[in-house]
């Protein structure tokens, strides 16, 4: 649930499941004309991500029973915000794996607020000099919605199957899965040759993708299965 900044114009989300320093945090911030927002759990966190398309995340290192740092990969799939990690027990491993798994800072606790709020204002300066671009101009998937987005915001109109084929695909960019992966993943049965169920689902795919402007990103690998090549940049 979304306590605080739940207009669609917030700079950072804050997701912290102590309220009171979270709501110190956001404080701190909106004092100095950054509007910011606070998620108080995990599964609140990541639907206010793809609300709300914040352009920082200040995210504590666990929420409840939930280890963020190994959910990292979840969370870079909604957003390319930068991510600051919050914890009091991170150690220099913990620090390295949380970078490798897509966090770009960490402050430890207790933070400093002179310190958060130099690093918040630099990350922020940083993607706005490098132009980043924002997450309504790119191509994304969002899970708990079962949609596909354009980067102008327009949803791809994808079966249940469709989509569930796209994420399998997507997990791992580059790299063919196998029919039978496929078959197994998706449609919940073995994969035999004769059956063109799955071939015909991923023709459907490609034709709506390329038809929404997207190109070719499933191709097939010969005797290998299909891999996806990833979405291209957004010339608009």
């Amino acid at each position: 649930m979304m306590d605080k900044g739940a207009a669609s114009n917030i700079s950072v989300l804050v997701i912290e499941d102590d309220e009171a320093f979270a709501t110190e945090l956001a404080d701190a911030l909106t004092q100095y004309d950054i509007p910011t927002g606070i998620a108080l759990d995990w599964e609140a966190g990541m639907r206010a991500v793809e609300r709300l398309r914040p352009r920082l995340i200040l995210l504590d290192q666990r929420l409840g029973r939930v280890d963020s740092v190994a959910r990292l990969h979840e969370l870079r799939a909604l957003t390319n915000a930068p991510v600051v990690m919050l914890s009091g027990q991170l150690n220099e491993a913990d620090r390295i794996v949380a970078l490798e798994l897509g966090a770009d800072d960490y402050l430890s606790k207790p933070v400093s607020t002179r310190e958060m709020l130099a690093r918040v204002r630099a990350h922020l300066r940083r993607s706005s000099a490098l132009g980043q671009r924002s997450d309504l101009h790119r191509w994304r998937i969002a899970p708990r919605e079962r949609r596909l987005y354009r980067p102008d915001g327009t949803a791809v109109a994808l079966t249940g199957a469709e989509f569930d084929m796209l994420v399998c695909l997507t997990q791992s960019p580059g790299d063919p899965v196998t029919r039978e992966a496929l078959s197994q993943q998706v449609l919940n049965r073995d994969y035999r040759a004769e059956d063109r169920a799955l071939d015909n689902l991923i023709y459907q795919i490609r034709m709506k993708i390329r038809d929404a402007g997207g190109g070719d990103v499933i191709l097939s690998s010969r005797n290998r299965g299909y891999y996806f090549t990833g979405f291209p940049e957004w010339a608009g």
